[in-house]
């Protein structure tokens, strides 16, 4: 037998390292990935610095105007990782919506489940236990005018936005293809963990705040993991932030927004227990309470759906 040429077995050893039995491997693509995302921060820093430069000299912003321009940022955001992964769904030979966020009928009926009954919901159910327990208080009713109404609408658009962008760049194309790689489960936790540490930037957090970041991104995980992608998560994640910020008026991160519909007060009790100025989500009972919603979840989505995220090519996780 005559021995194979040194040319086709290097070709070979150079084949095995950038491909697998599913194309490219997940480490070149996330290398890819990120290679992009970094050129484009640093053109957007660049540019972000001369707008700001102007912006100084400019007259003062209104709330609500400050508002609405923090909801476009938002939405470039988004539009940026998915035309991102668009570009890797053509280089990878896949449709975009297999990244977690597919146009199917079912999308708006999983929205509206995620945004009530796993995100508004459980805040709810949340605060009336610490009102009970005396250590919170809902506050006053603002009218419902004109007014209070555009806040309502304009904070709804802006959570929305906000949670496309965070399940997305998370737990969009970054989860599917470290799922590739190392299987769904590592990736779920990889992911909570980058959530959580990406939440340490903001000034009010504490240390149970952070790690309750990490708890809601493994409760996100487990949805995608039932359903199949992403669509449930989002609304959850909007729900929560809007009941937050708009409907309740409670501290998000020790911030409270503008043009919230109560005005809450916290009584006395430890920060543990209370939130003390981060919000809700400083509160202990914030971290038993997505525990269980994650236990619930599973035992009510027992039947696990071809899940979008979840499945490669000839391999399942």
């Amino acid at each position: 037998m005559e021995p194979e040429p040194v040319a086709s077995m290097s070709s070979s050893k150079l084949s095995y390292v950038f491909y697998n039995d599913r194309g490219l491997r997940a480490g070149w693509r996330l290398l890819i990935y990120f290679g992009m995302i970094f050129f484009l921060v640093v053109g957007a820093g660049s540019i972000a610095r001369r707008l700001g430069a102007g912006h100084a000299r400019g007259a003062p912003q209104s709330d609500f105007a400050r508002t609405i321009f923090q909801a476009i940022g938002e939405l470039v955001l988004f539009l940026v990782l998915l035309f991102l992964a668009w570009v890797m769904s053509k280089i990878e030979r896949r449709k975009v919506g297999i990244y977690g966020l597919p146009l199917q009928k079912s999308v708006t009926s999983s929205f509206i489940r995620g945004y009530f009954f796993w995100g508004f919901l459980p805040l709810a159910i949340l605060l009336s236990i610490l009102r009970a327990l005396h250590v919170f208080y809902f506050g006053n009713f603002s009218a419902l005018n004109s007014q209070m109404l555009g806040w309502g609408a304009l904070w709804f658009l802006f959570f929305l936005l906000v949670g496309l962008f965070e399940e997305f760049s998370l737990r969009g194309y970054l989860l599917y293809t470290l799922a590739d790689g190392i299987g769904f489960w590592p990736a779920a936790i990889i992911q909570a963990i980058l959530f959580a540490r990406a939440h340490m930037g903001n000034g009010g957090e504490t240390r149970i705040g952070i790690i309750a970041t990490g708890v809601f991104a493994l409760f996100a995980a487990v949805t995608i993991w039932r359903t199949g992608n992403l669509w449930l998560a989002v609304g959850a994640h909007a729900g929560w932030d809007w009941g937050q910020s708009f409907f309740f008026g409670v501290n998000d991160s020790g911030f409270q927004a503008p043009g919230h519909l109560f005005s809450p007060h916290i009584g006395t009790g430890p920060d543990w227990l209370t939130g003390g100025s981060v919000g809700p989500e400083g509160s202990v009972l914030t971290l038993v309470l997505w525990t269980l919603m994650t236990v619930l979840f599973l035992a009510l989505y027992r039947r696990r759906h071809e899940p979008v995220l979840v499945i490669t090519e000839g391999r399942k996780y």
